[in-house]
């Protein structure tokens, strides 16, 4: 996650901790609502049935797809394995970015550490041109950081931010919009 190459330039272990984290849950702005039940109708009746929904915005898709980028990663975090990590990050994260992800994560487990905690997702706006991207986001990570697997102890200095300010940029490509990088900025978020 650190290697130039990936662009991945996260300036602080504080920053790594919390960029990488940015992921255990579906958040604030951007839940989905529940699923609920649809009359079942049979094949005749739905195919006379006109559609009457819009096909997602670009926006609407690079919004879900950051969103579903940071669910990836904390189910790969979770996860302690690099095989599996490598295939949940695979729909969401663009492949040659993939191994320096996993490698940050691995050389976390290897030191016997684990994240805990939840972020707080806020988007504050989405630029599209053509197939890029970008995502600017103010997230809080306060309660979210990195502890000792066998104690549960905080692992000092790992703690997250209130307004954490990241920029996340996705490509599409092959049809789906997948993050390129991502960059903690070290000013206060502006909206």
């Amino acid at each position: 996650m650190t290697q130039s190459r990936s662009r991945w330039r996260l300036p602080s272990r504080r920053a790594v901790i919390a960029a990488a984290a940015i992921a255990p849950a579906l958040v604030g702005c951007n839940a989905t609502a529940a699923p609920a039940s649809l009359p079942v109708r049979s094949p005749a009746e739905a195919s006379a049935a006109p559609s009457t929904s819009a096909a997602p915005s670009a926006q609407q898709q690079v919004i879900a797809a950051r969103t579903s980028y940071t669910v990836a990663v904390g189910e790969a975090e979770k996860s302690g394995s690099a095989t599996e990590a490598r295939e949940l990050l695979r729909p969401y994260l663009a492949a040659d970015r993939i191994d320096a992800l996993v490698q940050t994560m691995s050389s976390i487990w290897a030191k016997g550490e684990r994240f805990y905690g939840q972020d707080v997702l806020h988007i504050l706006r989405v630029s599209v041109t053509g197939s890029t991207a970008f995502v600017y986001d103010c997230d809080d990570t306060s309660g979210m950081g990195l502890e000792y697997a066998s104690t549960g102890r905080v692992v000092p200095g790992s703690g997250g931010s209130p307004d954490m300010n990241l920029i996340t940029r996705l490509d599409l490509a092959g049809g789906a919009w997948l993050v390129q990088f991502q960059v903690v900025v070290e000013q206060p978020c502006t909206g």
